[in-house]
């Protein structure tokens, strides 16, 4: 029999808070390594849930073998052995794709979550939990300052304590709040041994050679309140819902009203913007985008590009496009799903290949009309429309939005930070695609 936890314990009193906010039937996918962080946070929700007997909260657990040591496989069945002995339900999935020669830690990163999706739906998970401590999240704010020193960057929050992982299922970290060593010591009293992954030290990851650095400081910076990001979305989803339509295919039209929004919040509302339109996952840089605030102070006409789009000043907003370069020209197999030039997400239902190309609209050929954008503003928003073909010299047809191709909110694409949720689902709407659902709770 389990003895009711201490409640005096810091990691359960930060633990027992956040279940009381569980109402509903909730069964939650903790992903655990076998490292102290993902082990305390399972065998302290272990320990709650028994005490309580919180019988609507369901535990399971999962671990992603990498594939990256030679001690991995064995590592992952220790754990398994581990939850065995307390009864909880788990999974191994293994990362077994080659691995890239570059960028392993981004490569790791992105598969260890779409095996965690892929276990949470074998087990009908509702959440996924992860072991994120505050350690961890200085670590990011200062990994994120090294890259980029501006005080208005809206990465200085860190990271979000519940993400969006592509619009399947949320990710919850109840730990930013707690300390490394508070895990450690729940697990020593407990008699819990854990493994140290030998690339938590390793200085040739960039996270390592920063957990040095920071370790050598006793004190740890103060992180930004979450909620000042939250009203920074919220803000710029206002000022997008109330100042940003599609006038015609492919062009959004910015009221210049909009640009009286406090700096910060223009400017987060412009990059996720630009980042949209332009089919990439970060928007343009502040330099570049007080560049595009300058077009204000320019004459009807006047234009610009940035963040592979161009901006075009009208009488009475910022007219945005993709440019007419670089647009991909793809070839999809029978069933093949693609992110076409970041933008669309195409599925190919026919049994033959379907050509995906730019359309071959020119500001020769007639197009619909509207007052608010010229001849060659329409032209550039039908060029960045893709056109599909069964064959090659085939005229093919424009995408229409009830197809079965869908928008792409690409910065939001991967995940989506609990904070950032207004304003996505503000891009949602503008770019007439399917809504991001809300967080469990």
């Amino acid at each position: 029999m389990i003895a009711a936890p201490d409640l005096h314990d810091p990691l359960l009193v930060t633990l027992h808070g956040f279940l009381q906010t569980i109402r509903k039937p909730c069964r939650i996918l903790v992903a655990v390594s076998g490292g102290s962080d993902s082990l305390g946070l399972l065998i302290a929700l272990h320990e709650l849930l028994h005490s309580t007997r919180q019988a609507h909260v369901t535990l399971l657990a999962a671990t992603i073998d990498h594939d990256l040591r030679a001690e991995s496989a064995q590592e992952a069945q220790e754990v398994a052995a581990l939850c065995a002995q307390r009864g909880i339900v788990h999974l191994i999935r293994r990362w077994d794709a080659p691995k890239p020669a570059t960028g392993i830690a981004v490569a790791a990163r992105l598969a260890r979550y779409r095996l965690l999706s892929e276990a949470a739906a074998a087990l009908k998970a509702d959440v996924i939990f992860t072991g994120h401590t505050l350690d961890d999240q200085t670590e990011t704010i200062a990994m994120r300052h090294a890259r980029s020193e501006s005080a208005t960057t809206a990465g200085r929050f860190g990271m979000a304590d519940h993400v969006l992982y592509r619009n399947q299922i949320w990710i919850y970290r109840p730990l930013l709040n707690c300390r490394r060593h508070v895990m450690r010591d729940f697990l020593t009293a407990r008699g819990v041994r854990w493994i140290d992954d030998p690339s938590n030290s390793n200085p040739h990851y960039e996270r390592a050679r920063v957990r040095a650095e920071l370790s050598q400081h006793v004190a740890v910076a103060p992180v930004p309140a979450q909620h000042e990001r939250l009203w920074l979305s919220k803000t710029a989803a206002t000022m997008i819902n109330a100042h940003a339509h599609m006038p015609a295919n492919g062009v959004v039209a910015l009221h210049t009203d909009a640009f009286q929004a406090p700096a910060p919040v223009l400017r987060h509302a412009l990059q996720m913007l630009l980042a949209t339109l332009g089919g990439q996952s970060h928007g343009p840089a502040d330099p570049a985008l007080a560049t595009l605030i300058t077009l204000l102070d320019k004459p009807a006409g006047a234009r610009l590009t940035l963040g592979r789009c161009l901006a075009h000043r009208s009488a009475q907003a910022i007219l945005l496009v993709r440019e007419a370069r670089n647009l991909p020209s793809i070839t999809l197999a029978p069933q093949e799903t693609v992110v076409w030039d970041g933008r669309w997400c195409m599925t190919n239902h026919n049994g033959t290949p379907l050509h995906i190309r730019p359309s071959r609209i020119t500001v020769d050929k007639p197009l619909e009309t509207t007052p608010m954008v010229p001849p060659s503003i329409l032209a550039l928003g039908q060029q960045s429309m893709p056109l599909l073909a069964l064959s090659d010299d085939d005229s093919g047809q424009h995408v229409r939005m009830n197809t079965s191709c869908q928008r792409v909110i690409s910065p939001y694409e991967t995940f989506l930070p609990g904070f950032d949720w207004p304003l996505a689902c503000a891009l949602a709407e503008l770019f007439q695609t399917k809504r991001f659902f809300p967080p469990y709770f």
